[in-house]
């Protein structure tokens, strides 16, 4: 049986950044141009089309909602190719005086660098608060913009500069984990969080384990990868994050661990759907 506890409006902004952060998210090392920017890309297969990830947030005991996040299309355009993905945040039914419902849409091309993304959330029963990034490479700027329904907020209209760096935003860096979970190094990756630039750290190697989740009855073989915010958001959300993803060429998230200030925060995949895929279950001999 889940248990449910009341949301507030601190209680939104906590799930929507909680996903930001779930995607390990975090801060400094090794700089992301030391690797060669044009020569990571994404794995063949990593993408799947109709590929749907749901997980379970949790704090203690206390089930919060769900994550569901989706890879809706890869298109080629000029020998270039973009990955198109969704991801969707709400809390469960039962939640008093809140419905709870985010959505994330992002675009990357093919060195997992984002090129679009938006999220959209309700304000009222027929109104909806937008913000948009649209990037002019040309330039080296991205275009930050707010609206609620069709009114623009214009003090919430930026132009930043990338300064020549690729950027990820809270929902591309998911797959941007994914594609080098299990390598054998660390980077700083430049991240975009609604008006925000930082640095994200992630320690892509921490070893091969085992992974035990409630939707399986046996433990899956899992790659650690960890990593420290160098940020605070709601709820006292920063330092230290560990994540586990799938040993095997598909990567898909199995498990993550971040810290808030009340403590640990448990996110947990309990359904998947994934063409010939069944998440692999751990043997000492590998």
């Amino acid at each position: 049986m889940r248990h449910v506890i009341p949301w507030n409006a601190g209680g939104r902004c906590y799930i929507d950044r909680l996903f930001l952060f779930l995607i390990f998210s975090a801060l400094p090392g090794a700089a992301l141009q030391s690797a060669g920017e044009d020569t990571l890309r994404a794995p063949d297969g990593l993408f799947q089309v109709g590929e749907e990830l749901v997980y379970e947030v949790s704090y203690l005991f206390i089930d919060l909602g769900t994550i569901t996040a989706r890879v809706v299309a890869i298109d080629t355009v000029d020998e270039n190719i973009y990955y198109k993905t969704t991801c969707k945040i709400q809390s469960y039914d039962g939640v008093p005086f809140v419905s709870l419902l985010t959505i994330f849409e992002s675009t990357m091309d093919q060195h997992l660098r984002s090129v679009s993304f938006s999220a959209r959330e309700p304000v009222e029963d027929t109104t909806w608060k937008y913000i948009t990034y649209t990037y002019d490479f040309s330039n080296d700027v991205v275009y930050i913009m707010d609206r609620i329904g069709d009114k623009i907020v214009k003090e919430r209209v930026d132009t930043v500069a990338l300064k020549h760096r690729q950027y990820q935003d809270g929902l591309s860096i998911l797959y941007f984990a994914r594609a080098f979970a299990g390598r054998s190094f660390s980077l700083d990756v430049p991240t975009l969080i609604y008006h925000d630039t930082s640095f994200t750290r992630i320690n892509f190697d921490r070893g091969r384990t085992s992974m035990k989740i409630d939707a399986l009855d046996y433990p899956v073989d899992v790659v650690k990868v960890d990593g420290e915010a160098g940020f605070t958001g709601i709820f006292g959300l920063t330092g230290g994050f560990r994540g586990w993803f799938s040993n095997d060429e598909a990567r898909v998230p199995i498990y993550a661990k971040l810290h808030v200030l009340i403590g640990n925060v448990d996110v947990e995949l309990i359904q998947w759907s994934r063409k010939n895929w069944t998440p692999p279950k751990y043997s000492e001999v590998k």
